[in-house]
């Protein structure tokens, strides 16, 4: 194989030179994200160039983001020069495949917002189903597509460190680990419960039930501490009975056994689609008149409300509801991820989206 010489009239044309060689390269995808360069030994041999002309190129690259070090491993290319404005794509990788009923409907609706904010910046969204994938087969995929950015609504670990070794610029979206150090924009459900207790006790409830899934996620977990704060703020508790700590496809049974005791709840809350209309069906089953007999605040994206989430109800219409809105969340995970491709450095946040009450509806 012939040898690639560059001019050599001084130092510092040589690697001006050879930054500008592998530049190009990397914006080609030559020399893709997560590929580990030549060390300066093997790029000085290959260019026909000094060990130090070669250190200082790569150096430049580190300089621009386009390469990162890593102590005994050398030099890896980040997804940097994966461009959008140059075509390539923003990868929206889903968690689980896609199926029937109201979640792949969530979906939906969360993709079309993302698309609808990439698309307002002239960028393209590629969608990837991570599902039950091995991480090495989706990183594969997010390597031949050219990706330059992530946003993700799966909090596997493992494929959050190959992101990472790609040096792909990555945001969760509603959903939030928060062990793993990432960019997350969510709804805030703290704020949403908190104000939804306080609803319910400014109407004079006192018991005050909880129907939802608490230890599943921190998106649970963060909208029970709402609901705690709330009620310690109005000089009250959940009392145990009153609390179902339960999937949202277990919805149902739970509300019937909270409604069935003796000490039933006057209020409850049902901080998603389907807790919220199974304590209405729990109530019509026993001839209670859901917003006289028992008060419920529900949970709904505004883009959701008419088509979706009010047909749960029937005739009786939604009742007090905590609305956020997807288009939001969208942009602001576009736009963190434009941020984060620009600062590669920024420390990680969690950015919520807020959430305010819809009164009850007929």
């Amino acid at each position: 194989m012939r040898v690639k010489r560059l001019s050599q009239v001084s130092c510092g044309q040589g690697y001006a030179a050879l930054a500008d060689e592998l530049k190009s390269m990397l914006y080609s995808g030559a020399i893709a994200a997560g590929q580990v360069l030549p060390t300066v030994r093997e790029l000085g041999a290959k260019y026909g160039v000094s060990r130090e002309t070669a250190r200082r190129a790569v150096k430049r690259l580190q300089a621009e983001g386009l390469v990162a070090c890593e102590p005994r491993h050398g030099h890896r290319a980040q997804a940097m020069a994966n461009d959008p404005d140059r075509g390539l794509p923003v990868a929206f990788v889903m968690s689980d495949p896609a199926g029937p009923g109201s979640w792949d409907l969530f979906r939906q609706m969360l993709l079309a917002a993302l698309q609808q904010a990439a698309s307002a910046r002239g960028w393209s969204l590629l969608t990837i189903d991570a599902g039950a994938r091995p991480v090495q087969e989706v990183a594969a995929q997010l390597q031949s597509c050219r990706a330059c950015g992530m946003i993700l609504d799966t909090n596997r670990p493992e494929l959050t460190a190959a992101v990472r070794g790609m040096g792909l610029p990555a945001v969760m979206v509603d959903a939030w680990v928060p062990e793993m150090g990432m960019d997350a924009v969510v709804q805030d459900g703290f704020q949403g419960a908190l104000l939804a207790v306080s609803h319910l006790a400014s109407r004079g409830h006192r018991r005050i039930g909880w129907l939802g899934p608490i230890s599943e996620s921190a998106q649970g977990a963060e909208r029970f501490g709402g609901a705690v704060a709330g009620l310690a703020l109005a000089g009250l508790r959940i009392e145990p009975e009153l609390l179902a700590d339960t999937a949202r496809a277990g919805a149902l049974e739970a509300a019937r056994e909270m409604l069935s005791r003796p000490e039933r709840p006057t209020a409850a809350l049902g901080l998603w689609h389907e807790s919220a209309a199974a304590l209405h069906r729990a109530a019509r089953e026993r001839g209670m008149v859901p917003g006289r007999d028992l008060e419920i605040v529900g949970w709904s994206p505004e883009e959701q409300y008419e088509r979706v989430y009010r047909p749960l109800f029937g005739g009786d219409g939604p009742p007090a509801t905590m609305v956020w809105s997807a288009a939001e969340l969208g942009r602001a995970a576009v736009r963190r991820l434009s941020e984060r491709r620009a600062e590669p450095k920024l420390r990680p946040v969690l950015i919520k989206i807020p959430v305010t009450l819809r009164e009850a509806q007929k």
